[in-house]
């Protein structure tokens, strides 16, 4: 949609931009106080412990070639994120396609089948599978995770230079060749895309719970863009003021929030040139504000519409504002998605998963490290000694195999006198069961258990149903957070995807059917805008695994066979179609291009003296007697056939 011209400097492009201040600097004053606790979840995910003066002086010392002891962090909180992070990924991301819809209003199955193959197409070409990763491991480490939508409508600009015959007066050709540069705009994706929004640069409207985001009356972002995007963005249209924006760019400080100390963001403020910023040509990053408020366009003197309106807008530097436009979209609804992992719909933000088990990961960190520093204490000798007898440099010698040397002045005296070593225990000896203890305590409250790490529990034999029924026990608290997510994030991020593409794709295109593909069914539908019109539902997650392939494959092998040695369950059953089906399930994608075709079946051809021996036991009917038997009706029994169940094969 084509944006308003703001001119900057006007009284409009003051009042505007101070209410988008005015509505950023709020949010983040209170998204900030959630800023240390997401620093100590940070360090926690990394086994990150800053270094004091204590582990510096003894680091020091161990460089120099003196073994010392260091404080580690058990990692433990990365494992058990890592673990629900698998876990969710699977439930959400191995399905095929990964965003399933119904019919809400009975649209046939063909448009059903068109709008899941659009959306699969978006979703792998637009690169929304990373994001989708990303989403879920932000709701872990933050206690949510936000994604952004947009329409994209790629323009690939192809500069080339070729050969053209040199025309005299633009008419006549000279024989020669003149090189000339040719630039041609490509038009690429298509599609809905997909970005991930930091929390730290996530700024919705703090008056209501960011689960409900999309009841406040404004969401943001922080980001930062480099010229050349700003330059396409002006080129399209898109963005204005960009002269003033050149004129007002100045050096600054990174102002995006760095977060732990112990993650690297890219410096986006730094200059290839330095900052004498010589020849001009580095342009560098500009910091932009994206705001989506819903206004009423009379009150913000941008229309005379009295109705509140959603429209997005960019504010460049904290100064200029350069784009402002309704947003236009039919779904009505922010161009983001939240999920969280805790079901807290009274809060801003809700706790993560690792700011949960954080207090006993301190624990037992804390019981791991003060047991190695014990050890370390008793593997080094502890001695009492005579300094006036014995050599002090081999006493104090931190090397194995000591020897300590009498002074000449005790030579002939008991060296037991002289020094004598302390009777040392392990008074920490107990903490690797307290810190088992801690660990089964942290499985305990995050429902990510050790057969959910796929560990199993070494206690005593196990069978695979036992098992089976562990692991599905384990994992009900994920399933229930795994449905939870499924309602509140996937489901609404599911609407924005189909609804936009309702509105803004234009095109006819083919593509492939996902999900199972019945023998016989084409394998490509025709997408175009009436084919996906309608309304859907997005099918939900139910928060299970899903099912073993290899296992389901070995299951349809078992029923194959109990079919094809029943005649009337092989008369009912399409039994080609079940071994493609199975041979699909073990792996074995290309299986149907080995099938003959009609004209290539050859009859079985049974030897005379076979065919005789099979009529004279029964086991055959000569064509002319059936034929008979047929006329007559049909119904008589033949030999070594049970009445009632049809013709022998």
């Amino acid at each position: 949609m084509m944006p308003k011209h703001i001119e900057y400097g006007t009284d409009l492009h003051r009042s505007v931009r101070d209410a988008l201040l005015a509505r950023y600097r709020f949010s983040k004053n209170e998204m900030q106080k959630r800023y240390d606790n997401w620093r100590r979840t940070e360090e926690k995910f990394l086994a990150y412990i800053p270094e004091k003066e204590a582990d510096r002086l003894r680091r020091m010392q161990r460089e120099q070639g003196t073994p010392q002891y260091t404080t580690i962090e058990i990692p433990y909180t990365y494992a058990v994120a890592m673990t629900a992070h698998t876990y969710w990924a699977s439930v959400f991301l191995s399905k095929s396609p990964i965003f399933q819809f119904t019919a809400r209003h009975g649209e046939p199955m063909n448009r059903v089948e068109a709008v899941e193959a659009l959306i699969d197409y978006q979703v792998k070409n637009g690169g929304m599978q990373a994001v989708l990763y990303m989403w879920l491991l932000d709701a872990i480490k933050y206690g949510f995770g936000v994604v952004g939508q947009y329409w994209d409508e790629e323009q690939i600009s192809v500069s080339r230079i070729e050969e053209i015959p040199e025309l005299y007066m633009g008419v006549f050709d000279t024989g020669r060749k003149t090189k000339k540069r040719i630039v041609e705009r490509v038009r690429g994706y298509t599609g809905n895309k997909l970005y991930n929004v930091r929390p730290y640069d996530f700024f919705p409207d703090p008056r209501v719970p960011i689960g409900q985001f999309q009841d406040g009356e404004y969401v943001g972002r922080y980001v930062e863009v480099g010229w050349n995007t700003v330059n396409k963005r002006e080129q399209d249209k898109q963005y204005f003021n960009i002269d003033k924006l050149k004129m007002h760019r100045v050096r600054q400080i990174n102002q995006r929030e760095q977060g732990s100390n112990a993650i690297t963001l890219p410096e986006a403020k730094q200059d290839i040139l330095g900052p004498n910023w010589v020849d001009g040509k580095d342009m560098g990053y500009v910091s932009l504000i994206e705001m989506y408020v819903e206004l009423v366009p009379k009150e913000w003197g941008l229309g005379d519409g009295s109705y509140p309106e959603k429209w997005a807008f960019v504010l460049a530097e904290e100064e200029i504002v350069v784009h402002a436009s309704p947003l236009g979209m039919y779904h009505g609804k922010f161009p983001f998605a939240i999920q969280e992992t805790e079901p807290d719909r009274y809060s801003i933000t809700s706790r993560s998963m690792i700011e949960t088990i954080a207090p006993m990961q301190d624990l037992l960190t804390w019981l791991l490290n003060t047991h190695l520093q014990n050890v370390r204490k008793v593997l080094n000798d502890m001695f009492v000694f005579d300094p006036s007898r014995v050599v002090m440099k081999d006493v104090v010698d931190p090397r194995p195999g000591k020897y300590i040397r009498l002074k000449p002045e005790a030579y002939g005296t008991d060296p037991r006198t002289a020094i004598h070593q302390f009777q040392v225990t392990d008074v920490t000896r107990q903490h690797v069961e307290d810190a088992d203890r801690i660990m089964q305590l942290i499985q305990r409250v995050s429902g990510v258990t050790d057969n959910v790490m796929g560990m199993l529990n070494p206690t005593g034999r196990r069978t695979a149903t036992e098992s089976r029924i562990s692991t599905n026990f384990s994992a009900n608290r994920l399933k229930t957070s795994a449905e939870y997510m499924s309602a509140t994030g996937w489901g609404p991020l599911a609407q924005l995807l189909v609804q936009s593409s309702q509105q803004l794709f234009d095109m006819q295109q083919q593509f492939r059917v996902v999900g199972d593909v019945s023998m016989g069914k084409p394998a490509f539908v025709d997408v175009d805008p009436s084919s996906i019109a309608g309304f859907y539902d997005f099918v939900p997650v139910e928060g299970t695994l899903p099912v073993d392939k290899f296992a389901l494959a070995s299951l349809w092998k078992e029923l194959l066979m109990q079919i094809a040695s029943a005649p009337p369950l092989a008369q009912q059953f399409d039994l080609s179609s079940i071994f493609s089906y199975t041979a699909r399930l073990a792996g074995a994608k290309n299986v149907d291009q080995f099938k003959l075709q009609p004209g290539q079946i050859q009859p079985q051809i049974v030897p005379d003296a076979q065919a005789a021996a099979n009529a004279k036991s029964g086991k055959s009917i000569p064509v002319n007697q059936a034929e008979i038997a047929s006329a007559q009706g049909g119904a008589q029994n033949q030999p070594q056939q049970t009445p009632g169940m049809g013709r022998l094969m």
